[in-house]
């Protein structure tokens, strides 16, 4: 599923293509053609964590959630663009096409913000300032206390964003074991991790492909650069030991862990001082 950064820099790309042009032709998958919207200009394109709000002028907005397989794509014209598309915009003569997304509605732009998907959301990692107060306030609350942090870092109701790849890499950087009770995680702990989410994310704002692992840390050009996503029975690169892959939550979702940079799944008051970065 894309991640908070991949859907920014989305949101960069469509802004940068269509805001302030004049739409021709908008559909999606549940409504068809929407023939309101032709002849009414695009006036944003913004992410909230993982969802996409295209805004459009008479209080109309496209919310889109790519769900794990949505892509968007731009076309040359609209008979280039492959069938079965979950939302279309169309403008000057291109096309704009979202394919095999979760969902794409339209939605009154004054209702966005009492959008059951919307309203619930935590803070934006991505967002200039990001009110990680907020997300540590809603990660202390009790009824999360029996949660293992690495479910609780997937919550998009505690901080939005952070998806599977940059949950085990902020808890690698933060040296706190995935299977650690929230209740066990301090505070200054929980804040550090939302700030390492967001400098990550920052980080990789440029980029399609993702990293981790400062530029300094690789000494050739295909060193890994994630620390342990995706690295199952491969080194750490801090210590040596053997890359951990266990399953998490409902959904079975892979975490990847050093079980020596890492601990124990104890309980953890303060990071390390050795952070790798």
């Amino acid at each position: 599923m894309p991640e908070g950064d991949s859907i920014h820099r989305i949101a960069r790309a469509l802004g940068r293509d269509l805001v302030g042009k004049t739409l021709d032709r908008v559909e999606t998958h549940d409504q068809g053609v929407i023939k309101e919207l032709a002849g009414r200009k695009v006036a944003s394109v913004a992410a909230h964590g993982k969802h996409l709000v295209i805004e459009i002028e008479g209080d109309w907005s496209l919310r889109v959630h790519l769900g794990m397989h949505g892509r968007w794509r731009r076309f040359s014209a609209l008979a280039a663009v492959p069938p079965n598309h979950t939302a279309l915009l169309v403008a000057g003569g291109s096309a704009w096409a979202c394919h095999r997304a979760y969902r794409a509605e339209l939605v009154r732009t004054g209702a966005l913000r009492t959008h059951p998907r919307l309203a619930r959301l935590g803070p934006d990692l991505l967002a200039p300032e990001p009110d990680f107060d907020a997300m540590v306030a809603r990660a202390k609350i009790p009824a999360h206390g029996s949660r293992e942090i690495a479910e609780l870092l997937l919550d998009q109701r505690i901080a939005s964003g952070v998806g599977n790849v940059y949950k085990s890499e902020i808890l690698f950087v933060e040296r706190v074991h995935p299977q650690t009770l929230v209740r066990d995680v301090g505070t200054t702990t929980l804040r550090c991790l939302f700030t390492t989410a967001a400098r990550l994310m920052h980080r990789n704002l440029s980029t399609r492909r993702r990293e981790s692992v400062p530029l300094r840390r690789r000494p050739e050009p295909n060193s890994p650069r994630l620390y342990v996503y995706g690295r199952g029975g491969k080194p750490c690169l801090q210590c040596g030991s053997r890359i951990v892959r266990i399953v998490q939550g409902d959904m079975a979702r892979s975490t990847y862990f050093c079980p020596t940079c890492q601990g124990t799944g104890e309980a953890t008051g303060n990071p390390r001082s050795d952070s790798p970065v």
